[in-house]
């Protein structure tokens, strides 16, 4: 029957023809959860039978456009849902006519007080992504986006929140399409920054297509938070409260006919504390030196943020929007070092170094978008601007005490950094035909960097500080990229798709310093071509092939030449002189659905040449020196599987990346490869009655790296969920690897000059409980596709 009724959906919608003056809209809700409901199929009828049909967006907006006058019916149906028939839909010619939020009611099957429903699954493979549905996962809540990000397969964070793309870090990671210039500093302390509970999605995008910026060599991760789309004035607030990490955060949303406006903020507390072990042999032809060090560190943060935004709908055609985001917070840790320093006809050094070190940051980014839409379907055209500022300041003093624990040595070192940057992108996409389109666009981003550091000592204990002018400087970075791009995509009636496309950047560089260096510039064009092939096979199965190039370009952090002594015998910097990475990317995927489960195979190759790695040095003291350099290549061949599968109350996911990693500098005399992996696995189960449970667990294998290793480790945490307060509110507890106090993780690096081991530990067993409730009413609003800003083309970093 169902099979009949496509049929003649379709024919009908081939068919017949009638008058094109008005339009038909409305918004389609679950009637339990008043959420969207997504490609549900809504049927137009007159005399009972079909003129036309649709699917519902991911707004639950369904739109028929250029209806003539006189009475409708609409037949909306969706698997697990009664079908449902509207009748006397009234059009008079000329005027449109909004049904409002319409209820859909699930079709539920009672076994013994037992509801049976469909559910959104927690992951989804689409064409060109992989898509993590985050707000139907309860082990999140109370977490921040790095405890979402772990879940996802193919992605990896390690114990400092730092994040890895199918084993590379050389990706760019948006927040609703929109770039941080924050995430060039540190991607795991913006990560800390967004509460898990604001998190709607996350679409990890392995192959680009040209119209995103050519940056990010492993991929994007595109971050999507809650964003109402109803009209009406509502809201919802969170708080959770747990051992290592409180926050409290909400929003609201305020929405009369064309205007908009969205309001959401939040507030984040976290601690930690841990304690490392180093031993570090180093050896200059026969000269011989040994660094024991024992170190435990204590710390904490709080970190705040804020949204405003407003759009509005001047006609059915035209839009303006606005967006103001800003954050603001500060850092601070103490660790206290053990340090046992022997050489050769030297004597042996005993002493104490107590660190405290502050980040402090905080900035602001202001965009305005004008979007058209055309009468011709996706037909569309966008300006968009941003302007941001970023202020990303460091500071650390440090006291030295010898073995009587009297303090003889003291330094303190302060860093101001400063980061503008503004944009502007064009872009206009019109369909060629019913299968085909093409999209092109050009875009500019400007950019200035500053960075004034220097660095004080004081001698004997006293607070006579005294200026090293050799170790103080003022860095100035300007780098300009102007680019442009077309796309082409067609997915024909033979089930075949293509999507190919070229994007050129040019990048213009100068750099400065106020002394002791020679000030530099450079310019250079990159051609990054991309195609992808997808097709459609029998029995729910899809098969698709990629090839792109991507270009990563050093950030800040990566060319600061700044240089941090304030652990001892260990110093890093940055290298102002680090050129870009170039990547040839190629993955073939599989994807197969039966039933209730789905099984999805990637297998991928990475190629990037004048890859930047991490490098250690020796100096003549026996000190290591950290900083970056350019090496010859990151290869990298995986295999990623995944898959999921869903029994009566109990729904299961889980996935395993396995690749092999070389690296390799005949400069550095150092090369390096391995097999690595890491197993996911998420399940969850319904209780009914508004109660779930659902576990969580990965393991990362050791990882290698040019100069040594890093050993595996495992993770896990249990939530349970309950709704309350007429499902308006919910409950939640979660525990954090329950069976283990900390976490230990090994280190290894080996040079033809020295060996280092080190041990850490992370105490990381913890709990949260957190509460959220949603207040507000909701009616329709119509809703166009939102266009914003991605600037994906500079390379982040970690501390």
């Amino acid at each position: 029957m169902k099979q009949l009724f496509l049929v003649a959906l379709l024919l009908g919608g081939i068919g017949t023809s009638f008058a094109q003056k008005s339009k038909i809209s409305g918004f389609l809700l679950d009637s339990t959860s008043k959420q969207a409901v997504e490609f549900a199929t809504v049927a137009l009828l007159k005399d009972s039978k079909i003129l036309e049909g649709t699917t519902t967006e991911v707004t639950g907006k369904f739109t028929f456009n250029k209806v003539s006058g006189g009475s409708y019916q609409l037949k909306i149906t969706f698997v697990g849902y009664r079908d449902k028939i509207i009748n006397n839909v009234v059009v008079t010619e000329g005027n449109d006519l909004d049904l409002g939020v319409i209820s859909f009611a699930q079709a539920a099957q009672q076994l013994q007080e037992v509801q049976v429903v469909e559910q959104k699954a927690l992951f989804e493979d689409k064409p060109d992504r992989l898509v993590y549905n985050a707000e139907k996962d309860i082990t999140i809540k109370g977490g921040n986006a790095g405890d979402v990000l772990r879940k996802i397969p193919a992605v990896a964070v390690d114990l400092d929140g730092n994040v890895e793309l199918r084993g590379s870090s050389n990706i760019k990671v948006l927040i609703n399409n929109k770039p941080s210039n924050l995430m060039a500093k540190s991607v795991a302390e913006v990560l800390k920054l967004i509460p898990a509970d604001d998190i709607k999605q996350i679409e990890v995008i392995t192959s680009p297509s040209a119209k995103y910026d050519a940056e990010g060599t492993a991929g994007i991760i595109n971050i999507i938070t809650k964003r109402n789309t109803l009209q009406g004035v509502n809201g919802k607030a969170n708080t959770s409260i747990g051992r290592w990490n409180d926050s409290y955060n909400g929003n609201l949303n305020y929405r009369k006919k064309s205007v908009g406006i969205t309001a959401r903020g939040g507030f984040n507390k976290w601690r930690n504390l841990g304690e490392n072990s180093v031993t570090r042999i180093t050896t200059l032809e026969n000269y011989q030196t040994t660094l024991l060090q024992q170190t435990s560190f204590r710390g904490g943060g709080e970190n705040m943020y804020g949204n405003l935004s407003a759009e509005w709908d001047i006609d059915s055609l035209n839009r303006l929007s606005a967006g103001l985001n800003f954050y603001d917070g500060k850092n601070a840790m103490n660790f206290d070092y053990l340090n046992d320093f022997t050489a050769p006809s030297e004597p042996r050094s005993l002493f104490t170094r107590k660190l405290y070190r502050i980040y402090d940051w905080n900035g602001g980014t202001l965009n305005f978008d004008y979007n058209k839409s055309f009468k011709k379907p996706k037909k569309e055209f966008n300006i968009l601007t941003m302007l941001s500022k970023e202020v990303d300041d460091s500071y650390y003093n440090l006291d030295q005490l010898n073995a009587e624990n009297a303090i003889y040595y003291r330094e303190k070192s302060p860093n101001a950094s400063r980061n503008h940057e503004g944009t502007i992108q064009i872009d206009f996409t019109n369909p060629l035909d019913s299968v085909s389109t093409l999209e092109i666009g050009a875009k500019a981003i400007l950019r200035n960097v500053k960075s004034d550091y220097r660095v004080a000592t004081a001698l004997d204990g006293s607070s006579d500080f005294q200026d090293v002018p050799a170790l103080a400087n003022i860095f100035d970075y300007n780098q300009q990229v102007a680019s442009s791009y077309v796309a082409y995509s067609r997915v024909s009636k033979n089930k075949w798709g293509i999507n190919a496309g070229a994007r050129y950047e040019h990048t213009f560089i100068q750099a400065a310093f106020l002394a002791g260096t020679v000030p530099f510039s450079s310019n250079y064009g990159n051609i990054i071509p991309n195609i992808s092939l997808s097709h459609n096979l029998p029995k729910n199965q899809k098969l698709k092939l990629s090839y792109s190039q991507r270009i990563q370009r050093p950030m800040l952090w990566f060319l600061n030449p700044y240089v941090n002594a304030s652990e001892p015998k260990a110093t890093y910097s940055g290298n102002p002189f680090l050129k870009p990475e170039l990547t040839h990317s190629a993955e073939a995927s599989y994807n197969v659905y039966i039933k209730e489960s789905s099984v999805n195979a990637v297998l991928f190759m990475r190629q990037t040449n004048n890859a930047i790695e991490r490098i250690r040095t020796v100096n003549e003291d026996g000190s290591t020196h950290l900083t970056f350099q350019n090496i010859s290549q990151n290869i990298s061949y995986g295999l990623t599987l995944s898959g999921s599968t869903k029994i009566k109350k109990f729904s299961a996911n889980t996935s395993l990346n396995l690749y092999y990693n070389i690296l390799n500098s005949p400069a550095l005399q150092a090369k390096n490869e391995n097999w690595m992996y890491r197993i996911n696995l998420n399940g969850t189960y319904d209780f009914g009655k508004g109660l779930k449970a659902q576990f969580f667990g990965f393991f990362n294998s050791p990882r290698v790296m040019l100069q040594g290793k890093v050993s595996g480790y495992a993770y896990y945490n249990l939530a349970l969920q309950k709704e309350v307060l007429k499902k308006k509110g919910t409950i939640g507890l979660g525990v954090d690897n329950i069976f283990a106090p900390f976490l230990e993780q090994k280190i290894t690096f080996a040079s033809p000059t020295f060996t280092q081991e080190g041990s850490s530990k992370y105490f990381n067993r913890g709990w949260r409980v957190s509460f959220s409730y949603e207040f507000g009413k909701m009616s329709s609003q119509p809703q166009r596709s939102k266009k914003s800003i991605s600037n994906d083309d500079k390379k982040g970093g970690e501390n």
